[in-house]
């Protein structure tokens, strides 16, 4: 059985334009939105921390 990784559901909305840009990076790097967007939020807590000392638990 495959192991659950995420387990809280988040929605955000986007403007039109943003989602597009980011649909066509995920199809040309052929990668889950979702993806993406975890991996984007992920460089700003490294930003945040090293910016701002900003700690995450």
């Amino acid at each position: 059985m495959k192991k659950k990784v995420y387990t809280r559901p988040v929605s955000v909305t986007l403007p039109e334009e943003m989602f597009d840009q980011i649909k066509a990076i995920t199809d040309k790097e052929n990668i889950g939105i979702s993806d993406y967007i975890r991996d984007a939020i992920q460089m700003s807590f490294k930003s945040n921390i090293k910016e701002n000392g900003y700690e995450t638990k």
